[in-house]
């Protein structure tokens, strides 16, 4: 399956970072994408994808939807549906740099595996849904760059990820926002290891001090062999790379 290739998270992907004071934090991203990419692979198409996390001093906790919209998606998965719940740390290290550590554990309502279902390599496993820890490295300087490992502990693959980020401001509510990320996906089963990564530019307004619209665009993909998208125009049909569209609306509290 498609995740196979994929499964070793980025995300994020895609860990929301917690408060730094010792308060509760509550944030939540309502977002729609004409596509869902995972590491360079589609998983759906057009979806919605609500999200909510919570912190408290160092520690969070994010639960992540996505929810294809319309029928072309079975084309891809069976139906897409993906639930990720992520539990983690994140403390500084010094005035620049920070560590983040913590796991995610992914399932997929829609391919009939119950909760707690955990796939095995060797045929043995109930479902479809995995287990990935992860550590990361985050600097606190321009372009705000990050390093990532992954381990999927079910696929048995390592992804490697660096992640950056840049706002330029527009006007006194509008920024236009762009970002970016390069991984490589080692299968230590021996299958295949890949590059993927993906771009994107936004435009933010803020609609208060706690919660803003954006809108944007995306291009991304894999070296994968035989490719990693759909192509629309002939179902069923892999390239190596796309680009879609994507909107939402985020705030914290």
């Amino acid at each position: 399956m498609l995740r196979k290739l994929a499964c070793a998270l980025a995300l994020s992907a895609t860990v929301i970072a917690p408060a730094a004071a010792e308060e509760l934090s509550v944030s939540t991203t309502v977002g729609f994408e004409s596509r869902y990419l995972f590491r360079g692979v589609q998983f759906a198409e057009t979806s919605f994808q609500p999200s909510i996390s919570l912190g408290y001093g160092g520690f969070y906790g994010t639960a992540w939807l996505n929810l294809p919209i319309g029928d072309d998606d079975l084309v891809v998965t069976p139906g897409g549906e993906e639930l990720d719940l992520v539990i983690g740390y994140s403390a500084p290290i010094s005035e620049v740099v920070s560590f983040d550590i913590g796991v995610t554990y992914y399932t997929f309502p829609d391919l009939m595996s119950g909760f707690f279902d955990i796939y095995e390599e060797d045929g043995d496993g109930l479902g479809a849904n995995t287990i990935e820890p992860y550590l990361g490295v985050a600097f606190d300087i321009p372009l705000s760059p990050s390093v990532y490992v992954y381990h999927d502990f079910m696929f048995d693959t390592t992804t490697f990820q660096a992640n950056a980020s840049y706002s330029v401001p527009l006007a006194e509510k509008t920024s236009f926002d762009l970002g970016g990320y390069i991984g490589y996906v080692i299968d230590d089963t021996g299958g295949t290891d890949y590059v993927y990564g993906t771009a994107s530019a936004n435009v933010s307004y803020a609609i208060s001090d706690n919660g803003s619209f954006y809108a944007g665009v995306r291009y991304g993909g894999s070296d994968l062999p035989g490719g990693s998208v759909i192509d629309d125009s002939i179902a069923g049909t892999t390239k190596s790379s796309a680009v879609w569209w994507g909107l939402g609306f985020s705030a914290s509290f």
